[in-house]
């Protein structure tokens, strides 16, 4: 009795080891695969860190920011997310460089000369180019500005 008892303990922690080893094999494979991806996302958007500490950090960023990406596009989601140029930033860091730095909103209503006064729409043509009156500048990057509606 005590033999069978112990060689089924011995058979439980064969099979908890065996998984174990499986499982810490999977993670190994895991990250070799993220840091294989890391590198390649280094040298296609020419990231260089100053040593190791900051490039095991800007990993581990790297790494989280890939899970959130592969975690929300398996989702039913009407767009999806992919690894861009800021994929080693953290949220604040994100935050601090491209969300309208040192913009102060004029909270002051300023008072403008138009006054509306009752026009005749006969007097207004029917299509206007506003191209041609040089009211429409071309589409163009806006770079830290991060809003799309002055393009």
């Amino acid at each position: 009795n005590m033999a069978i008892t112990r060689a089924s303990l011995l058979a439980i922690l064969g099979c908890l080891c065996f998984c174990s080893s499986a499982l810490g094999a999977r993670e190994l494979n895991d990250d070799l695969s993220m840091v294989a991806r890391h590198e390649g996302w280094m040298a296609e958007y020419g990231r260089v860190y100053k040593d190791a500490a900051e490039k095991a950090e800007r990993f581990e960023i790297f790494k989280a920011n890939a899970k959130f990406i592969e975690s929300f596009n398996a989702g039913n989601h009407k767009f999806w997310l992919s690894i861009n140029q800021f994929a080693d930033l953290s949220n604040d860091e994100f935050r601090a460089t491209k969300r309208n730095k040192g913009f102060i909103p004029n909270k002051v209503k300023v008072p403008t000369e138009f006054r509306y006064e009752n026009m005749s729409f006969d007097a207004l043509p029917a299509t206007m180019d506003w191209r041609t009156k040089g009211a429409v500048t071309p589409i163009k990057d806006q770079g830290q500005c991060g809003r799309y509606i002055y393009a």
